[in-house]
């Protein structure tokens, strides 16, 4: 019969899990398996992602501290767009009541100049930018990227998410930055922020006049 795993249940029988033991090697040591580095790895990955606060949280803090306007970097599309649905759970609004007049005027404006092209924007998109909230990446259309810059050069976004894209080249200066990983996917799989990099994305703070 199969051998028992602890617990009773009972290996290579019709149709249940199968399992097998590795080979003791020549020293009769078990052989080593790469699995468990391929875990600890996503372990720690994951990990990581489950001790950063909340986003609400972390935007009360910044603004506690003063530390908005500030760009939140998240290397993927979905993730910035999901930190920015979930930052419009803040009961404290991040606007005052003058700058989201200020914002609704702009956005008229914008409406009135593209509006044959409002049928391919995402009208949610629209609803955060009144918060004070944005998502900037590649994945949005270079109207859409532009409304966003011209919003928070004028200090009546609070908060952006964005991937590394807008480390370079792109005049958004903030208060504060804040980078959620330390790692992203690259063409050898994860890995480490490059020092550049990661001065890119930190040189974002303090710049703003």
């Amino acid at each position: 019969g199969g051998w028992r795993e602890k617990g009773g249940r009972e290996a290579g029988r019709g149709g249940g899990q199968k399992w097998s033991r590795k080979e003791d090697d020549a020293s009769g040591s078990p052989s080593p398996s790469r699995q468990p580095d391929r875990r600890s790895r996503f372990d720690s990955r994951q990990q990581a992602r489950s001790e950063m606060a909340p986003m609400p949280t972390l935007l009360r803090e910044l603004a506690r501290r003063q530390m908005l306007p500030a760009i939140v970097f998240i290397f993927s599309r979905a993730g910035c767009d999901a930190a920015a649905e979930a930052a419009a759970g803040l009961r404290t609004p991040l606007v005052s009541r003058s700058e989201q007049r200020e914002i609704d005027a702009l956005l008229v404006a914008f409406e009135a100049k593209n509006g044959a092209l409002l049928d391919s924007l995402e009208p949610r998109r629209f609803e955060l930018l009144r918060l004070g909230i944005a998502s900037h990446h590649a994945g949005m259309l270079p109207l859409e990227k532009g409304l966003v810059e011209q919003l928070f050069q004028r200090n009546l976004l609070k908060v952006v998410f964005s991937t590394e894209t807008l480390a370079a080249g792109i005049n958004m200066p903030a208060r504060s930055t804040v980078v959620t990983v330390l790692s992203k996917r690259g063409d050898r799989g994860i890995e480490p922020l490059s020092a550049s990099t990661l001065l890119q994305m930190a040189g974002r703070a303090g710049r703003r006049g």
